[in-house]
């Protein structure tokens, strides 16, 4: 999140230096042009992956094509002299804008830029239960009060299905999980965490599927 911050921050600043100087880059304008429209393409086909609980293999490869996106897509505003993809670009580019003046007096803004990036967000950590299987621990949701365990099974070679999501008792920091158990009907974990909650540590965890 804080990396996803501060790239934007700078992007946003590079594109208001253009905004003032005008600079005329067509080749370049070019390129950002087609980089921002195919790193669409590729956020509108997460997003459809996402509703039928699908990701793209790989831990950052959801949030690098969403981060190519808005990155390219600020840039080309600052860059383009087209009245039409300049107002297209504006429709992502000013609301962000305004949320990046509004964090310095509302910390409130930050939890919109949070509610965007936590779909693209990738996992804090990821351990193996089986040649098909995985189980990632990501941020816990806005009501959750820790992190919470998605199990994965592969799909076709190139994606990950969510098979089991829960938030796992309010247990924070985790550091390792160990595979107990695992079949069709339930799986057992050992969690080992910071610590930071009265739970032990490490603490055993069961799902039922």
């Amino acid at each position: 999140m804080i990396t996803f911050l501060v790239l934007v921050l700078i992007v946003l600043g590079i594109c208001c230096v253009f905004l003032f100087t005008k600079p005329d880059f067509p080749l370049i304008e070019l390129i950002v042009k087609r980089i921002s429209f195919y790193s669409l393409i590729g956020v509108l086909i997460c997003i459809v992956l996402l509703i039928f609980d699908l990701r793209f293999k790989g831990n950052y490869t959801t949030s690098i094509i969403g981060l190519t996106f808005i990155l390219s897509t600020i840039l080309l505003f600052g860059l383009t002299r087209n009245t039409w993809t300049k107002i297209l670009c504006g429709f992502l580019t000013i609301p962000l804008f305004v949320i990046a003046f509004l964090s310095l007096i509302w910390e409130m803004s930050i939890f919109i830029i949070y509610i965007i990036v936590l779909p693209f967000e990738p996992p804090t950590a990821k351990f193996v239960i089986n040649k098909n299987h995985n189980i990632e621990v990501r941020v816990g949701g806005f009501l959750a009060c820790g992190e919470s365990l998605i199990i994965t099974e592969s799909k076709l070679g190139v994606f990950d299905k969510q098979k089991y999501v829960g938030n796992i008792s309010c247990v924070t920091g985790i550091s390792k999980i160990e595979t107990l158990e695992f079949n069709t009907n339930c799986a057992e974990f050992v969690i080992y965490h910071d610590g930071q909650t009265e739970f032990d540590n490490p603490y055993k965890y069961r799902v039922k599927f």
